[in-house]
């Protein structure tokens, strides 16, 4: 019936086709406003030397109109990066490679406290200060398994520059005070501070942050992986801090830390957009790098991982979680292998293709053998090929699992492997697959400067080639060459890297309904064991540094020193989109005319209002099976192969649109959007209109996968998130449209599908 209700929306895709085609020539060639565009590095040359800086290469990166420039400051031999297109929302960012050797947590700590005051900025936490002070489209600070980055972006100049001064002054020089360790990193408080009496207790917020980051067995299973599959180096630590050796992190080392990793010899520094470089440039010179000498940075460095000669199987014991299946079926196994060193960008490429091949959608040869006989709960969500690490690492691994399924996993694992050795991958497959890279080299995020270091950094920090990494048509266009020229190409990759290669790692867990007890009275014997050595007069010390820090934290801080900006620092000129809106018959349409680099971008929304509240519960099941069921033209299969070489993918999903003036006044929808080459508009219209008025939902099995699927996905991350879940069902008491949000993303819909799916009549559904 929901279905039926819904199809009456009809796309009146001519009349669209024919708006859009008549604007085409205009949104094809409609330029990127140059207003702030910089020209300094047309002054740029090869072999110069700016600020201290020489220019050791510049390069066009045509695929993403950029220009490259590769700079190494000659005193510190401290690296630059900076990558010059006209785009307004301008990054820049600090990066250190920092490679601990045990788990105490040291990089992550570090991360926490050098954003508590600096010597140009002494006050505490100056992110949060500047969210009044900035126009900052982003800004963060992230850790790593070997990096450390300090990343912001604007679109405002002197915001720009007021941002750049507070985080360099941040990572070069911290004040790092002891009070900021005690409460960044961990320390002995009493229960209650202001009780001498009360008993002690082990504080602090990454200690706290990393208790609860291991809330979800994937995170638990994720970082085993990482630390049993490169286990000789600095992988084979938690990098974030296992809160059972944060403890034995002293103040000391973190400052002899921050003297060996947070040195300018150390340090990768990137910008992108159209912001003048020199003055920048030249402050970094003049303000900190001139002021030091070259470190050597050796001590840094991660060795490639030995390969090993035989593969492995480890078992560990995970959390029972009482939302999710039923404990029997709460295993979990996953099949890993180290790959290519993230140096080889050739093979990494071709790895990261062959990926997207083996386990990418229903066509995929992983998801037909693993998926589709629904013994599981689908795929984890660290499946896939992680570029993350010096040896990056391909994982597969599947959730929802009887402990007896353990060796068919294995099997599956080795049979499908073989069968691809056999038979190859399906041509259409593969031609939906080089679709996507050719779309995702076109699609253009707000934050596309974020995108570009996040996904260049870890090559970076390994002193890769980070400028053949980023021609991605060229790589594109070997790999596609190799494939012409050797038709078995692909086969004789998976047999190199898959089939042949000894360092595998199955690792399996299984739950444990006494999992949190047992970290409990962990944690009680670590804080045990701290406690039972302290006299009478150290307790009274820890009392006493117990207030002085709560007085610290009352304390006003003088944020008039931090930066801030003027409305004269502010243009007045608002960037206006050129927006057509008509009608077509009773369905308002807007067309809005920017460069889009030849990709048109769709998005729809269907009232729903006239849906029964019992329909409405159903709302986000259907929309997250209606795009893969099928039609009645063609198949499962047939479909997915012809969205995925025709557009980027077509969603639904659920929305609310709610009144700016009254609080319980909103209207429910679905969402519907997608995008794809302008080539393949009209095919994009065909596809929405077979989803609507073709839609095939008599497969039961394959209905039945997809709601396996969505159910595993609705339970995931429950005990992670817990907060979100508490404050959207508080938001629901006070707004209509919170409350209905609550009922379709919240607890009440995972009660209302898993009593629905408990009696398995999926017909009826």
């Amino acid at each position: 019936m929901l279905c039926r209700r819904l199809s009456n929306f009809k796309l009146n895709t001519y009349r669209i086709r024919q708006l859009i085609r008549n604007h085409s020539a205009i949104i094809t060639k409609t330029d990127i406003s140059e207003e702030h565009a910089s020209n300094d590095i047309a002054n740029f040359k090869v072999g110069e030397t700016v600020h201290g800086f020489e220019v050791k290469d510049i390069q066009p990166l045509k695929e993403f109109n950029i220009t490259a420039l590769n700079l190494l400051h000659l005193k510190t031999k401290a690296e630059y990066l900076h990558l010059f297109r006209n785009d307004s929302n301008n990054v820049f960012s600090i990066n250190f490679r920092t490679t601990p050797k045990d788990n105490t947590g040291l990089p992550h700590i570090l991360e926490h406290i050098v954003l508590c005051g600096s010597h140009l900025f002494p006050v505490r936490d100056p992110f949060f200060k500047m969210l009044n002070r900035s126009l900052a489209t982003f800004m963060n600070a992230m850790t790593g398994a070997d990096y450390t980055m300090y990343p912001f972006s604007t679109q405002n100049y002197q915001d720009f520059c007021n941002l750049q001064k507070i985080y360099l002054d941040a990572v070069f020089k911290p004040n790092l005070r002891y009070f900021d360790f005690l409460q960044e990193g961990w320390r002995l408080e009493n229960t209650n501070p202001q009780d001498v009496k009360s008993d002690l207790i082990i504080k602090g917020v990454v200690y706290n942050e990393m208790k609860g980051a291991f809330s979800e067995n994937d995170r638990i299973l994720e970082q085993k992986v990482l630390n049993l599959i490169l286990p000789d180096h600095t992988y084979g630590v938690i990098s974030g801090g296992d809160p059972m050796k944060i403890p034995d992190l002293t103040w000391d080392d973190l400052k002899n830390f921050h003297k060996l990793c947070y040195h300018p010899s150390n340090a990768r520094f990137y910008s992108y957009g159209n912001f003048p470089l020199t003055n920048t440039l030249k402050y970094i010179d003049d303000t900190y790098l001139s002021q030091c000498d070259y470190q050597n940075q050796n001590h840094t460095v991660v060795p490639p991982q030995k390969h090993w000669t035989e593969p492995k199987q480890e078992h560990i014991m995970g959390r029972y979680d009482n939302l999710g299946e039923v404990f029997e079926k709460q295993n979990i196994l996953t099949v890993s292998l180290a790959m290519s060193d993230i140096t080889n960008i050739y093979d990494t490429f071709v790895l990261s293709f062959l990926t997207e091949l083996l386990i990418r959608g229903p066509n995929s040869p992983f998801y037909k053998t693993m998926i589709e006989p629904n013994f599981s709960g689908g795929f984890i969500p660290s499946t896939g090929f992680d570029t993350q690490t010096r040896d990056c690492i391909f994982t597969i691994g599947l959730q929802g699992l009887k402990q007896e399924d353990f060796p068919k996993v294995i099997d599956i694992y080795e049979t499908t492997i073989e069968e691809v050795l056999k038979s190859g991958f399906d041509a259409k497959h593969i031609e939906s697959v080089l679709h996507r890279y050719e779309i995702g080299i076109k699609h253009e995020t707000s934050n596309f400067g974020l995108h570009l270091l996040f996904g260049i950094i870890s090559t970076w920090n390994h002193s890769g080639d980070v400028i053949n990494a980023l021609r991605i048509n060229t790589l594109l266009e070997k790999l596609q060459n190799d494939i012409k020229s050797d038709k078995f190409f692909l086969q004789k990759s998976v047999e190199r890297f898959f089939k042949n290669n000894k360092h595998r790692l199955v690792l399996t867990l299984s739950p444990d309904k006494e999992y949190e007890k047992k970290q409990l009275e962990a944690e009680k014997q670590l804080i045990k064991s701290k406690v039972s050595g302290l006299t009478q007069e150290n307790k009274q010390s820890i009392y006493e540094a117990g207030l002085e820090l709560l007085k610290e934290q009352a304390s006003p801080q003088n944020t008039n020193i931090l930066p801030t900006l003027t409305m004269d620092d502010i243009s007045d000129d608002i960037d206006h989109v050129n927006r057509e809106k008509s009608k077509f018959g009773p369905v308002p349409t807007q067309l809005n005319k920017v460069n889009t680099n030849g990709i048109t971008y769709f998005r729809g929304i269907i009232n729903t209002s006239q849906l029964t509240p019992e329909q409405h519960m159903l709302l986000p099941l259907f929309c997250s099976i209606i795009t893969k069921m099928g039609t009645r033209k063609m198949n499962y299969r047939e479909f997915d192969n012809l969205v995925m070489t025709k557009t980027a993918g077509l969603d639904v999903g659920v929305h609310f649109a709610e009144s700016l003036y009254q609080l319980h006044v909103y209207e429910p929808g679905i969402l519907l959007s997608s995008y794809c080459l302008d080539k393949n508009i009209e095919s994009m219209w065909q596809l929405w209109q077979d989803i609507f008025n073709l839609n095939e939902l008599k497969d039961v099995k394959r209905f039945e996968t997809l709601v396996q699927l969505y159910m595993s996905n609705l339970t995931h991350g429950v005990a992670d998130s817990g907060h979100a879940y508490a404050m959207q069902s508080a938001a629901g008491l006070i707004s209509g449209a919170a409350y209905q949000k609550d009922l379709l993303t919240g607890l009440q819909h995972i009660s209302y599908m898993k009593t629905l799916v408990k009696t398995k009549r999926y017909e009826s559904i």
